[in-house]
């Protein structure tokens, strides 16, 4: 008897698709991680072979904005031979784990031949766009796919992956609990710093998301007074380098205390960023794949939380060691950031290293 095949379709960001390792293991499970095939950015070509190093993939380079050519034109073109692979592949089952998806992404979903398709109803059909509707009802119809309505939010459990419970519930045929399905990441490789070490991601891909770095500074330096900061990992995208080394030396202007203490380290891939992570004492951040990479790896981790599609995709936490700090009311109308007062942040800080 031949094994079920499982095509698994994640062209998503990557906090997004730290969230569904725990859906991707347990279908590894089920199926054997050697029957998975997985559709996925490129840029999470290293996760996937770090954490499911047996797993088929299928790289999708979809483009997030418009460069010259028109987006829908581009991805077209980008994505031509990798859709002749999509078209080749037999699978018993495919589930769609992008919820959010495009004409391109519908159309690259149902190109693979799968005896059940499972995916979830688009969160984009809200919008006032008839067109996108239509796609999507004629897809439903010519392929009589097994659909679920998007989960209403449940206090503790991001909707997305709510979604992905009752998508792998249907595809398995019982009762999944949201404990099988937790994320979770592991470390392949060691970190590349052999002494304790703190790290900070302070930029996400919007700056409505990110704290303000001269409050990072004021941190740090509260911190390095009481004495708990050890050396301080400066982290992030190839494209934030100039920031990090710009916020480096507004630390080393504040104190030239600092000056052995603060590296900047941009892992070459994002397995290696993963190390980093599982080799830090403690990483503080903001809503970025720092933070739910972290949080996979059950770090102590702070949090600094916008608040911005709450209840989509964050907060959630794997143990305690995990803060998710939420914007408080704001009458005034004042940015988010500022309802964190430092001296409350080292309280927190403190908290985690309990002993």
């Amino acid at each position: 008897m031949n094994p079920r095949q499982c095509f698994l379709f994640k062209p998503d960001g990557i906090g997004d698709f730290f969230l569904s390792t725990g859906i991707v293991r347990l279908l590894g499970d089920e199926f054997g991680e050697e029957n998975l095939t997985i559709a996925v950015l490129p840029i999470m070509e290293s996760v996937v072979r770090g954490q499911f190093p047996k797993a088929a993939i299928v790289k999708l380079p979809l483009r997030t904005r418009r460069v010259i050519l028109n987006k829908f034109v581009a991805n077209c073109m980008n994505c031509f031979f990798p859709w002749l692979t999509l078209l080749k592949t037999r699978v018993d089952v495919s589930i769609s784990l992008r919820n959010m998806r495009d004409y391109l992404q519908t159309v690259l979903f149902f190109s693979v031949r799968g005896r059940q398709r499972f995916l979830c109803s688009n969160p984009l059909l809200e919008s006032r766009r008839p067109v996108r509707r239509w796609t999507e009802k004629a897809f439903e119809l010519i392929f009589h796919p097994s659909m679920i309505d998007y989960p209403k939010r449940i206090e503790g459990v991001p909707n997305e992956l709510e979604a992905h419970r009752l998508l792998v519930s249907k595809a398995l045929g019982r009762d999944v609990d949201i404990g099988e399905i937790w994320p979770a990441l592991k470390p392949v490789g060691l970190p590349p710093l052999d002494t304790p070490f703190w790290v900070c991601a302070p930029f996400s891909s919007g700056i409505e998301k990110d704290y303000p770095v001269d409050r990072w500074v004021e941190l740090f330096l509260s911190v390095h007074r009481t004495g708990m900061l050890p050396v301080l990992v400066l982290t992030g995208s190839k494209d934030q380098e100039q920031r990090l080394i710009d916020f480096k030396n507004l630390l080393l202007v504040a104190s030239s205390e600092l000056n052995s203490k603060v590296k900047i380290i941009i892992p070459e891939n994002l397995q290696n960023f993963i190390d980093l992570l599982a080799g830090a004492e403690c990483v503080l951040t903001v809503d970025t794949a720092a933070a739910h990479a972290a949080t996979a790896l059950d770090c102590r981790t702070l949090v600094l939380f916008s608040g911005k599609h709450q209840g989509m995709f964050a907060p959630w936490v794997r143990s305690p060691k995990q803060v998710w700090l939420l914007p408080k009311v704001n009458r005034n109308h004042l940015p988010w950031h500022s309802s964190y007062e430092t001296v409350e942040l080292l309280e927190i800080l403190g908290a985690l290293f309990p002993n």
